[in-house]
Formats: structure tokens, sequence, C-alpha cells
């Protein structure tokens, strides 16, 4: 019988810790471990950022490209941002929308409700999806993934930070600055705000590790090197590399191996137009 009761207390007490450790946990947002990874320069886990949301299928910086990317738990989703006419903030990489719409003209020549009457196009065809708010998509992604913001609304960063503010996304968004102005600004608007820089050469990478500093480095092929990813990642920061164009071409017609290309020195944060394909490629090399 005493035999059975301490069997008994001791399933009970690993009942409570096994609830209390998931208790804790369930208070953790899936963002918020995000970050921790984010923060962590040297980490060896190479983190997925979806290109335009995930639309392999769908039209790209749409709500169904954002819906996708939270269905495929992407780390991170990379969307663009523009004004309206009478200063809406949307969604939409080129300047026009012709491209991607069944409209045309400039982004910033539109007011919100002409844009609105618009529906977005997928290869060339047009959906039924619509050109969403930055809002709304920050609202949706809130808690789910972080969130690039290229910017390219010209001088809207205050409002883009109003915005961030009024949806509480200050721990989900990753600020994209192109110079070291622009990520002093960020930092002392928010000094725990993410923010990711630019690099275009090996010589402007030194200059973003100062006072202020970048929780990572945007690099191009030019300076995709042992001793500039060795570097970045000594001074704490992630190192960040497009697959975006030839190595998403070759990695989606001969197989995700061409992947390696942008993995060889240790960039642990790749953005391709293939999410989906890359996850699966990096969970298969542990």
């Amino acid at each position: 019988m005493n035999k059975i009761i301490l069997f008994l207390t001791t399933l009970c007490t690993g009942f409570i810790g096994f609830a209390q450790h998931n208790d804790l946990n369930a208070g953790v947002s899936r963002t918020e471990e995000l970050r921790r990874e984010f923060m962590q320069g040297n980490g060896t886990t190479v983190m997925v950022a979806a290109h335009r949301g995930v639309h392999n299928d769908v039209p790209e910086n749409s709500m169904a490209s954002f819906h996708r990317a939270a269905q495929l738990r992407v780390h991170i989703v990379e969307l663009d941002v523009r004004s309206t006419r009478d200063g809406v903030l949307v969604l939409m990489h080129d300047k026009t929308v012709d491209r991607t719409t069944n409209g045309r003209g400039r982004v910033d020549s539109l007011t919100y409700a002409e844009l609105s009457a618009l529906s977005l196009k997928h290869k060339g065809q047009v959906t039924t999806e619509k050109i969403p708010t930055l809002e709304e998509a920050l609202l949706f992604l809130k808690g789910k993934t972080l969130v690039d913001l290229d910017i390219k609304a010209g001088d809207k960063s205050g409002e883009i930070m109003e915005l961030v503010r009024k949806t509480g996304t200050e721990r989900t968004v990753i600020f994209f600055v192109y110079d070291s102005i622009q990520l002093r600004m960020v930092k002392e608007w928010d000094k725990d705000v993410l923010v990711l820089a630019r690099s275009r050469s090996h010589t402007a990478v030194a200059p973003y590790f100062g006072k202020f500093r970048p929780e990572a480095l945007h690099i191009d092929e030019s300076h995709h090197r042992p001793d500039v990813v060795k570097q970045i990642h000594s001074s704490g920061a992630r190192v960040w590399l497009n697959a975006l164009g030839e190595t998403d071409r070759l990695a989606a017609s001969t197989g995700p191996h061409a992947f390696n290309t942008v993995l060889q020195y240790g960039a642990n944060i790749i953005q391709t137009d293939y999410p989906e394909l890359l996850l699966k490629y990096l969970k298969g090399r542990n």
C-alpha cells in the first residue's frame, strides 16, 4: 500500500511540474521565442524569411500570403510598405500597381479608396485578394512570426512607428534600415526594437557596430565571404543573405541542395521565395 501511495504521489508531482512547465510556455508567444532566437548572433538555427509572404500560389504581399506564412510557421515575413495619396500605409512592392493589380498608376498618386477597388494578381491572373493595409498585416501576424518592414514610403517612418505603437507590435517588427543614420533614429525611438541593416560592401560592415548596433546585417553576394560572416557574428549580429533570383530558381528546378551556396559560410537568416522548400531542406540537414 505504501508503495502505491508513493507511486501516486510521484506521478501527481510529475503532472504538476509538467503542467507548470506548459503554463510557462503558454505565456510566451511565438514572436517572443523568435525574438530571442533572432538576437543570438552566433545562433546555429537558420531562420527563414518569406519574401513578400508565402506567395507561390497566391499574390505577393497579400493577406493570403501571410496566412500561408503563419500556417507554414516561417520565422520572418518580409513585406513592403508604401503610402497612398491620402496617407494610408499599404503593402506594395512596386511604385505602381500596374504589375500586381488590375489597375494602373502610382501608389502615392492614388487614394486608399481607389486602391481598395482594385484586385491583386497572381502570375498575371486577377484574384479576389485586395491590397492590405500595414495595420491589417501587423495585427494578423502579431504573435505568429516576426515581420521585416521594407519601408518604401519615403519620409513616412514617423507614421510607421506610430502605427507600430498603436498595434502593439514593437516586439513583432524588424526595421530594415539602409544607413547608420536610420539605425540611430530607430534605436533612439525604441532601443529594444529589432533592426536589420543593409550593407553593400565589406567596408560598410564595421561602421554599423558603434554605439547603435543592429541585430542583423544584410549582405550581398559581393561580400559573402567567411571573413565577413565571422566579423558580423563576432559583433553579435546575425547574417542575412538572399536566395532570391538564381539560387531560388536552381533550388526549385534542380533541388534544394542549391541553397548550399547561401549557407556555406554560416549565414543564419536566408530570405527566399520558396520558404517551404528551404524549411524542409534545413530540417533534413538538422
